[in-house]
């Protein structure tokens, strides 16, 4: 077995991961003049616990799993990478968007495209993970699975919070757009 605690570890990926989301939100924040979350979640104790759960658990895992390059280890590369691309249209997305429903850029493809994000970054460390030891692998493939419930979860309330704010408006963006990933339907090309 490969697993110790050390400094060239998973852990290095995850903390550039985390500063780059962060340094993106912040900028993002500050460009749009108004806060890009929902306060329902942010402020709400039930749900702080239970996402932050996978994402310590992930960091817990990551300490303790070596990097190891290989196709898997790429892979996850890969993955990283496209999931800063969707991170950053999204960020964009909402700057643009300075006040109301954000249904612009691509959010025309997913109303979820940050949480997207966050699935992909979760896929990769789990491949990477994999590539170091399989048992590793299995044990990030379930906090993946386990993070997955959690988000669909938040998705879920953030639904219920976006109908009793923007009400119609909201629900035709939602008969428009996939919650996840899909192909927009073609009115939703001709919005501005």
């Amino acid at each position: 077995m490969n697993i110790g605690a050390g400094f060239y570890n998973l852990w290095l990926i995850l903390v550039i991961v985390g500063a780059f989301a962060l340094s993106l939100w912040v900028i993002g924040n500050k460009l749009r003049g108004v806060k890009i979350d929902n306060p329902e979640d942010h402020h709400n104790p039930k749900v702080i616990i239970v996402s932050a759960f996978p994402l310590l658990a992930f960091l817990g895992v990551s300490i303790f799993t070596p990097i190891v390059t290989g196709t898997l280890f790429w892979i996850g590369c890969v993955l990283l990478i496209i999931a800063g691309i969707i991170y950053v249209l999204s960020i964009v997305a909402f700057v643009k968007n300075q006040k109301g429903l954000t249904a612009i850029g691509i959010y025309q493809v997913s109303r979820n495209p940050m949480y997207i994000a966050m699935f992909s970054i979760f896929i990769a460390f789990t491949l990477m993970a994999w590539q170091a030891e399989p048992i590793m692998g299995i044990l990030t493939a379930f906090i993946t699975l386990l993070s997955v419930f959690v988000i669909h979860w938040m998705v879920l309330g953030e639904e219920r919070f976006l109908t009793k704010k923007y009400g119609y408006a909201y629900r035709e963006y939602m008969n428009r757009t996939s919650r996840y990933v899909g192909i927009p339907k073609k009115e939703s090309w001709n919005q501005k």
